[in-house]
């Protein structure tokens, strides 16, 4: 009799401590929003760098590591990445940018970055492709997979951006815009920028405004 209360004893604390790691799971995702933006740098930054980009794109796979480390050297900078998967790189960019948005809602910012970094190493580019499998550490694959595939609300945040993207007159990956999120101003260039015409931008929106009341 000791040792069968005593087993029991062990089970109910397993089944608590189960129950107690699925209650953890279960608030950190729903913390989480679909349509959350994760951004690289610090949080309260003022200045915004939102790359406009697809994760087929050749000139975007060069130059995201590049402004990646640029912003990782300025204390008031951060990144945001905003999904434009161009249309004449078909259904494997829009996949993708699914796989990188879960990766986010399953993982949070550094998971988010981390998957786009490995995407962006793995792909083919020029709309061919992950050769395999997306694996990123911090995240079930079959749920990252499960995710990117069924989550409807996921396809429809990324549809979403691009909707976003092409009635703002983007055309083109990468393009930056650059943000002072005390103001609201922000400046709009094509292509790959390099940190002097960023800094430039930077010091003209830092010149004009008064702050808006809003």
């Amino acid at each position: 009799m000791p040792e069968l209360r005593l087993n029991l004893i062990l089970v109910v604390i397993m089944v608590i401590a189960g129950l107690g790691a699925w209650w953890q799971l279960a608030t950190n995702s729903n913390a989480r929003s679909p349509d959350e933006t994760w951004y690289f740098g610090p949080s309260d930054a003022r200045w915004v760098i939102t790359e406009y980009a697809d994760l087929e794109c050749p000139y975007c796979r060069a130059y995201t590591p590049q402004l990646k480390h640029w912003v990782s050297g300025q204390e008031n900078v951060k990144l945001a990445w905003h999904h434009f998967p161009l249309d004449l790189h078909g259904v494997a960019a829009q996949s993708e940018a699914r796989l990188v948005q879960c990766a986010g809602y399953l993982g949070g910012a550094a998971v988010f970055w981390q998957a786009i970094e490995l995407v962006l190493l793995r792909t083919r580019g020029d709309g061919q492709g992950l050769a395999e499998e997306l694996e990123v550490p911090g995240v079930s694959t079959e749920a990252l997979s499960s995710c990117a595939r069924a989550n409807m609300e996921i396809r429809g945040v990324v549809e979403g951006q691009i909707a976003v993207a092409k009635s703002r007159g983007i055309a083109a990956t990468p393009t930056i815009e650059v943000t002072d999120s005390l103001t609201g101003h922000s400046m709009r260039l094509e292509g790959p920028v390099d940190s002097a015409a960023l800094l430039s931008v930077i010091d003209a929106l830092a010149a004009r405004a008064p702050l808006r009341k809003d």
